[in-house]
């Protein structure tokens, strides 16, 4: 059945179960608007926009995984700022011919994705689209002395990185060109195309940060780590030196990206990692907590006086981050 047989009630009555229940839900989803009471702390809201051929498509990401991924890039953009979420909106722009289990499956991959960290349903909007569209609103609360900023990295500091990177490109490689990698085993093709589908925002990093340091700098690496090193080092007024050396790259990644493993590693985005900067004792024992809690992560260079962004061979940094409004 598609949503046109449906109707926009019914299809939202469909959809009721998926709105979150918990005593800070006031009023939940299916009112005017969702009341929450969000607790102490400041307000964090973020958005963010996806499209159907631009950030997702039937060939590599099926609903489910258009649900999870649209859930994973906001609550990455509140661990970058060091909140706690508690709540989420979703708008879908929907053509009439899309499916009714299309949409159940998102949603069913969006709270698979935020009901665990706290962030949940509070409800959304639906219209007409021709083509399928995705805008959601995260909210979080941070402590005001312990907000997460780009413009508070200073020279001398060190860049850990969270995890791996390059894991998301190489799994969008596998799911374009799967007969090329076919001769990889099954365990390494699955492991990118997981960390493609299904990221996993650093939610439970900031605690780490603030619990060793009460200075530090972040950014996530959804546009890529070039792109998060070079924006932290603007706003914050230095430069940076990266050692392509040490970046954290699996042994998954390495496989399928071969001699492009940097090049993804730098660029390829869609890793939902996190770039901290911060003293170099600190992130030393950051990246020892985070191998701890099975995260893993790796300090990839240090902040440097200047504005330059360079390799230890003094190479500017190649692989720039992605900017949409670039023309292909």
């Amino acid at each position: 059945m598609d949503i046109a047989e449906l109707g926009e009630r019914g299809l939202i009555a469909r959809l009721g179960r998926f709105f979150g229940q918990a005593p800070h839900i006031l009023v939940p989803g299916g009112d005017d608007a969702a009341v929450v009471a969000p607790g102490s702390g400041a307000l964090v809201a973020t958005t963010d926009l996806l499209f159907e051929d631009v950030h997702f498509g039937d060939r590599t990401t099926g609903p489910f995984d258009v649900g999870w991924r649209s859930a994973a890039a906001n609550l990455s953009d509140l661990a970058a700022m060091g909140a706690a979420p508690f709540g989420m909106l979703v708008g879908l722009g929907l053509s009439p011919g899309t499916s009714v289990e299309w949409v159940e499956a998102f949603y069913e991959g969006f709270t698979a994705c935020s009901a665990p960290v706290g962030a949940l349903l509070l409800g959304g909007d639906t219209c007409r689209a021709k083509s399928r569209t995705v805008a959601v609103t995260a909210l979080g609360t941070v402590d005001p002395r312990r907000i997460l900023r780009r413009n508070a990295a200073r020279p001398g500091d060190a860049l850990v990185v969270t995890g791996h990177l390059g894991a998301s490109r190489a799994g969008l490689a596998v799911l374009l060109e799967a007969e090329r990698y076919a001769h990889l085993g099954s365990p390494v093709r699955e492991a990118v195309v997981a960390a493609h589908r299904r990221p996993k925002p650093r939610l439970e990093v900031p605690p780490l940060v603030f619990a060793l340091s009460g200075r530090a700098a972040a950014m996530d690496t959804s546009d890529g780590l070039t792109d998060a090193i070079a924006q932290v080092c603007a706003q914050s007024g230095c430069g940076a030196v990266v050692d392509l050396a040490v970046l954290p790259i699996d042994a998954a990644t390495a496989q399928v990206a071969g001699k492009q493993a940097i090049a993804w590693a730098l660029g390829g985005g869609e890793d939902y990692e996190l770039l901290i900067a911060l003293e170099p004792g600190a992130a030393v024992q950051l990246v020892e907590r985070l191998a701890a809690i099975g995260i893993g992560g790796a300090i990839v260079g240090r902040a440097v006086a200047g504005d330059r962004v360079v390799d230890t061979e003094d190479r500017p940094l190649a692989a720039p981050g992605f900017e949409h409004f670039n023309r292909p």
